[in-house]
């Protein structure tokens, strides 16, 4: 599991990501060539790129293995979001970083390539090399679906700017992702390694991904921008309710929390409340009804279906939990 700890500055510099991050993309879409997850999301992708994958791609696949840790300077913490900026970033890290994430990376291997082992002794040529090889791998199997690539990430990327607007960071939090758990101050997340990031008031960008898919990833190196990288919804459903932080369920009681938190992410029916939050409907509907009296949800109808929608007071008790 991955733990990230914030305190009350690192909530207040929770941000999303403007736009698909190509260096991220770019990574997740080479597991997505090497591992089988995904074929119908995928599937058609793998078939019309993998004939495209120029030959000096092996390198990337070198790199970058099917499972396990890849170097953090793949992908460039601070750079200026388009494809030219982050490769000019990755062809300047520094040494010691460098030797640090490739230090790492050979850890987990049993061989470590000629050509990495050059870069982890500070090599320029052979990392302008990869930076070449990974933009002539982005243009031949990544470029022509760009656009389609940053409309999905864009949808996602209003998604989560509307939950902020309307419920804070703790809405969004907790409306993240089905890998995702907000236990005010720390965010609980699947990962297959134990790992713990104290943000220490850096904040935390998330950066919604095209091409991740499954448990959501971040650098293993603490000292870089703290970032979290988790997949979009390729056919975009209500969002997923996580479990509500511990004050939250203390005030209200851990299903009606949750139910709050629901109605929070999107307005719905009973149907749907219930749906959403794993409940009957006759218990969805009772701790609605126990909502609205206390001001925090109203309900309407629309022909034969009962529509919940959260208040201001229901948002303010969020925020405050």
């Amino acid at each position: 599991m991955l733990r990230v700890h914030f305190s009350e500055s690192d909530i207040d510099r929770l941000t999303v990501a403007d736009a698909a991050d190509p260096m991220w993309e770019l990574l997740t879409s080479v597991y997505r060539l090497q591992r089988p997850e995904g074929e119908q999301v995928f599937g058609r992708w793998r078939e019309t790129s993998r004939p495209a994958v120029p030959g000096s791609v092996t390198r990337l696949l070198d790199a970058i293995p099917p499972y396990g840790y890849c170097p953090d300077f793949l992908t460039p913490s601070e750079f200026g979001g388009d494809l030219a900026d982050g490769l000019a970033a990755l062809a300047r890290t520094p040494e010691s970083a460098l030797r640090g994430d490739i230090a790492a990376f050979a850890a987990e291997r049993n061989r470590l390539p000629k050509w990495l082992r050059k870069i982890a002794h500070g090599d320029g040529h052979e990392l302008q090399t990869l930076a070449d090889t990974a933009y002539e791998y982005f243009r031949q199997c990544i470029g022509p679906h760009w656009p389609t690539i940053t409309r999905a990430v864009d949808r996602e990327r209003d998604r989560c700017r509307e939950a902020l607007q309307r419920g804070g960071p703790h809405l969004l939090l907790s409306t993240l992702h089905p890998d995702v758990r907000w236990r005010p101050p720390v965010l609980e997340v699947r990962f297959p390694v134990e790992q713990d990031l104290h943000l220490r008031g850096r904040g935390l960008r998330l950066l919604p991904s095209f091409f991740c898919h499954g448990m959501p990833t971040t650098y293993k190196d603490a000292t870089r921008s703290p970032a979290l990288v988790y997949s979009i919804d390729h056919q975009p459903s209500p969002a997923a309710i996580a479990e509500p932080g511990a004050a939250l369920s203390a005030l209200l009681g851990h299903t009606r929390a949750r139910i709050l938190v629901a109605v929070a992410a999107t307005e719905c029916n009973t149907s749907q409340l219930a749906e959403r939050t794993n409940t009957a409907i006759a218990t969805a509907s009772s701790h609605a009804s126990i909502l609205r009296a206390g001001g925090l949800i109203e309900s309407t109808r629309s022909g034969k279906s009962t529509v919940h929608t959260i208040t201001p007071l229901g948002l303010a008790v969020i925020k405050a939990g």
